[in-house]
């Protein structure tokens, strides 16, 4: 679609508030409303925000040593026409997600969905194209009462009941998604008491990620609709289950015509590039898990022994390891596990994506799959499996982004910087908190 065209649609949907999105180094959303009469400079010319927007931290505070500072200019926000969408939960109001631009209209390198671009673009100078899903998870909550949060139900996992329970919610989601252009192709109750499951359909990269976050903001618009509030926070109270994103991942021909994942051999096996795609995620995993999980709520989620990897190792259908091949037949693809929805999922799947084709440039070799719930293994089995850790805390997968060329190269130096910043002061504030434990434990201990 182009500049006119989105003009055209804006009139004919009888659109008169226009939602310009972007999405910043923590994958929340900043935005302003353009008024019908605004539409076509917004559109040709996009909207300023202020650089230093992009230095705060999940607290909204900016950080000491922050580089963005009051007078680091602006940049502009400059609609994707592709990403066009109604938004039927407000009415006559439509959203785009935008390019970060300069002032003169280039394309300025810490833009996340400018990364994820550029990322592909690198997968098809060597003949490949991607396709993508990704798949969250959620709590729907309540006050309890005493500053807590309480469940919206206490269905069992994957039960009817919990449908039913959530009927009213999940009716209004997949509408609503319908209605924005995002095909939905499952929702369930998880293993968690109030938790519940998305999955939008495959996509190639962009799109998918602007169909997840359109998902999000759709569920929690829902939640809030029917009484409760979305969390997709990674690990909400010590004893429920975590919440991730896991992302779905195969490999295409440049054309995207032909699925080059799958081998023709078998109905089990990955093809040769395939493999060696798994094999440089596997490769990276550790300044992955820096973008995929980059708050320090997220490690105490990604737990060893838990469906929530701590480890970086494939198997066919084990979901106890950082990446799995569900499915067989034309339904085999890659699928990565152990990200959660604190990410910038822009960031996040264009470093996928470049692991990904390190691991075909070198011909990685994900190894043979380990196929038992590793919670249940033996240290001599993990041993002679040579199965990895992922970090253990935000200061080391941080520590390994940095240090991979790889995945810090598909972020940019720019992004990096400033992700990097924010991301440590958040693990500098949360260690300076005293946290109710503690004073259970020692106000009294001595």
């Amino acid at each position: 679609m182009g500049t006119e065209e989105l003009l055209g649609r804006l009139q004919e949907d009888n659109v008169e508030h226009l939602w310009v999105t972007y999405h910043d180094y923590g994958g929340v959303a900043g935005a302003k409303s353009v008024p019908k009469g605004r539409f076509r400079g917004a559109v040709e010319d996009g909207i300023a925000f202020a650089r230093a927007n992009l230095n705060f931290d999940a607290t909204d505070h900016q950080p000491p040593g922050a580089h963005l500072l009051a007078d680091s200019g602006d940049f502009f926000a400059v609609p994707d026409p592709d990403s066009y969408s109604v938004m039927p939960q407000y009415p006559r109001t439509a959203r785009v997600h935008t390019w970060m631009r300069n002032e003169d209209g280039s394309p300025w390198e810490g833009c996340p969905r400018t990364r994820l671009l550029a990322a592909v673009e690198d997968l098809r100078s060597e003949g490949f194209s991607a396709m993508a899903a990704l798949e969250p998870e959620f709590y729907l909550v309540a006050p309890d009462g005493q500053d807590g949060w309480a469940p919206a139900n206490r269905a069992k996992m994957f039960s009817q009941d919990g449908l039913a329970l959530a009927a009213g919610f999940a009716r209004e989601v997949v509408e609503t998604l319908g209605a924005m252009d995002v095909e939905v192709s499952q929702l369930d109750k998880e293993y968690g008491t109030g938790q519940y499951e998305i999955t939008a359909r495959h996509a190639s990269p962009i799109k998918a990620v602007d169909d997840y976050l359109s998902l999000r903001q759709v569920i929690r618009d829902a939640a809030r609709a029917t009484g409760f509030v979305a969390t997709f926070m990674p690990k909400v109270y010590a004893e429920w289950p975590g919440n991730s994103l896991h992302v779905h991942l195969s490999l295409w021909s440049a054309t995207g015509e032909r699925d080059l994942t799958p081998s023709d051999e078998d109905e089990d096996s990955l093809s040769e590039a395939g493999r060696h795609f798994m094999g440089g995620i596997l490769e990276h995993s550790a300044a992955l898990t820096g973008l995929g999980s980059p708050t320090p709520n997220g490690y105490k989620r990604l737990q060893p022994g838990t469906w929530a990897p701590g480890n970086a190792y494939w198997g066919r259908r084990n979901r106890s390891g950082a990446v799995r091949i569900p499915g067989s037949g034309r339904r085999r693809h890659i699928e990565h596990r152990s990200g959660d929805n604190t990410c910038q999922p822009f960031l996040f799947l264009a470093g996928l994506l470049a692991a990904g084709l390190d691991g075909i440039r070198q011909k990685t070799d994900p190894g043979p799959p380990f196929e038992k719930d590793i919670g249940h293994a033996t240290p001599e089995e993990i041993r002679e499996a040579g199965i990895k850790d992922l970090p253990r805390s935000l200061p080391e997968a941080l520590d390994a982004l940095e240090g991979d060329p790889v995945v810090a190269g598909a972020v940019g130096g720019e992004a990096l910087r400033h992700f990097l910043l924010v991301k440590r002061h958040e693990q500098l504030q949360y260690g300076l908190h005293v946290h109710p434990w503690e004073r259970a434990a020692y106000l009294e201990a001595n």
